[in-house]
């Protein structure tokens, strides 16, 4: 019974027409690798801001705290599956290698509501990698204080973008393991020093546990943008490989990594909060700091790891997403040359690739350097709306829509990789909505 549900799923190509799949795959062979797609959701998926999770998850103790962490994850992963789906349905559809959100939002929820979409979320990946370049950049100030604050912020921004830009990807997926690897190890480092420290009180704190709506879902919204990494789902989709089986897979086992890392730091840090008696926690680093000082090195590679990976995640998967947005925005005001600027946008990505490469890494670094306080308020706004719109409400609904147009052309060709059907996509709906009117 397993081995036939592939074949169930697997879309259904019409009589007489060449498989798109096949001439996908010819384009770009060579050009696959899944554990370089593995490597770099684990290193977009984590987060500096995992350190601070914690902080949400004290009033609840240990089991409603892993609960709802697990609950998150699976919330997350199954609306990242849903993106997957919707990105190789029009690969397949369109016959191309890459696609955009830009590319699937004007697809299924048309021309006008699909600008609104692309632009607002083009935006939030703009505002992700500004918060990447200003971090790394405060990192590096707090290491070496007489270095030039504009230097500081631009030193590994540019690093990235020559490595994206002049090199094959192959030395971008070496650098990203490379950090994924520092960031694995300064994780390890720390919970093995928490345990050290706290091992009575780790056990102690899980006799503790608040199963009330009030303590456990304050976490839940954390926890989802923690975990997130919807944003280069589309780019994963380029080079995991010619199924969607395998994208489903990677993000899978990407998303596991991150899910086991938030876990053993959640612990560790209420078990120390536990030996404590504090009732909050008003910074996790700070509390682990106090009853182990050496462990600072540890935090600092962390942290400056996670923004590394999710610097060089955003800046492989963005020039997609502005290239599109730009040609969907050129085609309201040019109705006339839509089918001409269509037929070219992937040609005029691929010319103009560096140039906007650079230009998502540069124009940041000046914005961190001279407006770091503004943009800081307008990233925790706009992290609220990406948390309940962006990734929670958009992915279900245009599935149902997906599913619905596919269905409607032809009953035998749906793909859904996601179990559960519309009653799934009515639950990752139903939450999104939850958590929008909780905030």
């Amino acid at each position: 019974m397993a081995v036939a549900a592939p074949h169930r799923w697997r879309r259904r190509r019409r009589p007489g027409t060449a498989p798109r799949r096949g001439r996908r795959k010819s384009c770009r062979r060579g050009k696959k690798s899944f554990w370089a797609a593995v490597s770099l959701i684990v290193g977009t998926a984590v987060g500096p801001g995992m350190l601070g999770l914690p902080s949400a998850t004290i009033r609840s103790g240990q089991a409603p705290s892993a609960a709802a962490i697990l609950l998150s994850w699976a919330y997350v992963v199954s609306s990242i599956i849903l993106v997957a789906e919707l990105s190789f349905s029009a690969m397949e559809r369109d016959g191309v290698d890459e696609v955009s959100f830009t590319g699937l939002a004007s697809s299924t929820l048309g021309a006008d509501l699909g600008a609104v979409v692309a632009v607002v979320y083009a935006a939030l990946s703009f505002s992700l990698i500004v918060a990447c370049v200003a971090g790394i950049g405060s990192l590096v100030s707090q290491l070496f204080p007489r270095v030039n604050p504009v230097l500081a912020n631009a030193l590994f921004p540019c690093f990235a973008g020559v490595l994206i830009a002049f090199f094959p990807f192959k030395a971008v997926d070496g650098a990203n393991r490379a950090l994924c690897g520092l960031m694995l190890v300064s994780i390890t480092a720390l919970v093995v020093t928490g345990v050290s420290v706290g091992r009575s009180s780790l056990l102690r704190s899980l006799g503790y546990a608040c199963w009330s709506p009030g303590a456990i879902l304050p976490a839940i919204p954390v926890t989802v943008l923690t975990l997130g990494f919807h944003v280069i789902t589309p780019f994963i989709c380029k080079i995991v490989g010619d199924s969607v089986y395998d994208a489903r897979r990677a993000i899978l086992i990407g998303g596991a990594v991150p899910l086991f890392m938030v876990l053993s730091w959640n612990a560790v840090i209420l078990g120390l909060a536990t030996a404590g008696g504090n009732a909050r926690i008003g910074d996790p680093i700070k509390l682990l700091l106090s009853v182990n000082p050496a462990a600072l090195p540890a935090v600092r590679g962390f942290a400056f790891a996670a923004l590394a990976t999710s610097l060089i995640g955003y800046a492989v998967s963005f020039p997609k997403q502005l290239a599109d947005t730009v040609e969907l925005i050129v085609q309201r005001f040019s109705p006339k040359q839509g089918s001409v600027q269509q037929s070219n946008a992937s040609s005029g990505y691929g010319r103009n690739g560096v140039i906007l490469t650079w230009t998502v890494l540069i124009v940041p670094i000046f914005i961190v350097s001279f407006f770091s306080a503004a943009f800081s308020r307008a990233l925790d706004f706009a992290g609220v709306y990406a948390n309940c719109f962006l990734f929670g409400i958009l992915p279900p609904v245009m599935a149902w829509i997906h599913r619905s147009q596919e269905r409607k052309r032809s009953p035998d060709s749906c793909q859904d990789i996601l179990p559960g059907g519309n009653a799934a996509l009515l639950i990752l709906f139903s939450i999104a909505v939850v958590l929008a009117i909780w905030h």
